[in-house]
């Protein structure tokens, strides 16, 4: 049997299953192969899949099998302080931006460039050239690329930059967060379960928002944003044209441009929330996450359950802006985000 607790473990093994086949050095029954007969499964790192190969008849009853414990650990962590200020949102509910109301020079200015020009544009530095080297030739090459494409994004209406996002009551119980109706904040309209780290810290997402004892209503922040489904019409027509490079191009720049619009949305939620003053000053410390509080997507280590997200679709009402996921838990238009956002200061990414 093979498992993967979430998506990144799903992927990273595939990325070492499909070589070890390819080099004939994977077995169905007893799984990675070390080059000889009957080799043990190789190890794989603790936040990847696994492969279990069956017991033998001996070893099955010689050693018991151990149990799964049942007792969930639902104790806060003591890393996250829960007698923080909890902040009032501008609004309870959910607002629509587009076209005039997201500016496309703010939104080009969270671009990670990194990802963008090494990452989706594949100009990555050679090993025996030069930083200074490199340099001239992003600044020669590259950066005359980009600003063509940024230029043909807008003048030509290539990408549909469409963003909802909203503020819901909440409360913690447990590892869970019962999320209310802005409206009537009595009765819960969503209850998301979180796992928790079984060492480090014993992160919980839920330990970030007022917990139920408290008596407070606390605001969880949710944001959905997509650049349309031009995005991928535009992309299919230059594929199909034989327009490789520039399908490359603007492939990858309609990627990076939804990753920056959901930074955008994000710090604009920070402001709102009355925590502009503690803004990085530089794209880099946004980047690197140094700001108060993070966002999570389903489907990731700290919220696994993407089938989660279709409760998010639904009470951000994203099919206003014609945002769906279908049966595969694909989400459509393909250049899209959604995220649940907190503010307090010690959220971070981490694996449950």
């Amino acid at each position: 049997m093979i498992y993967g607790k979430d998506a990144f473990s799903d992927l990273h093994f595939m990325d070492q299953l499909m070589p070890a086949k390819a080099a004939g050095q994977w077995d169905d029954r007893q799984g990675f192969l070390n080059g000889q007969a009957g080799a043990q499964p190789a190890p794989l790192p603790m936040d990847s899949a696994t492969v279990t190969p069956p017991p033998t008849p001996q070893a099955a009853a010689t050693e018991p099998l151990p149990l799964p414990s049942t007792v969930e650990d639902t104790t806060r962590s003591e890393a996250v302080d829960p007698h923080i200020p909890r902040p009032t949102p501008p609004f309870w509910g959910t607002r629509i931006l587009e076209g005039s109301q997201i500016p496309w020079p703010e939104v080009f200015g969270y671009l990670d460039l990194q990802a963008l020009i090494a990452g989706q544009w594949q100009f990555r530095k050679p090993r025996e050239q030069s930083r200074e080297d490199y340099d001239a030739f992003l600044a020669e090459k590259v950066y005359p690329i980009l600003e063509q494409w940024q230029q043909r994004v807008v003048a030509e209406n290539l990408l549909h930059p469409q963003i909802i996002y909203g503020y819901f009551p909440c409360q913690a119980a447990g590892n869970a967060l019962d999320i209310y109706d802005p409206v009537d904040p009595v009765t819960p309209i969503a209850h998301w379960q979180f796992p928790r780290q079984r060492s480090l810290k014993r992160l919980c997402i839920a330990d970030f928002f007022a917990p139920k004892s408290s008596g407070q209503i606390d605001v969880l922040p949710m944001q959905a944003v997509t650049v349309g489904q031009v995005a991928t019409d535009v992309a299919k027509e230059l594929f199909e044209a034989n327009q490789y490079t520039d399908y490359l191009y603007f492939h990858g720049l309609a990627v990076q441009v939804a990753e920056a619009l959901a930074e955008w949305v994000h710090a604009r939620i920070r402001r709102e929330l009355g925590l502009g003053d503690r803004e990085p000053e530089s794209l880099r410390d946004i980047l690197a996450q140094r700001y108060p509080g993070s966002r999570y997507s389903f489907g990731y280590p700290a919220c696994p359950n993407l089938q989660d997200q279709h409760q998010l679709l639904k009470l951000l009402g994203c099919d206003r802006i014609h945002l769906t996921m279908d049966e595969s838990e694909q989400l459509y238009p393909e250049q899209s985000t959604t995220a649940i956002v907190t503010y307090h200061p010690a959220a971070q990414y981490f694996s449950a």
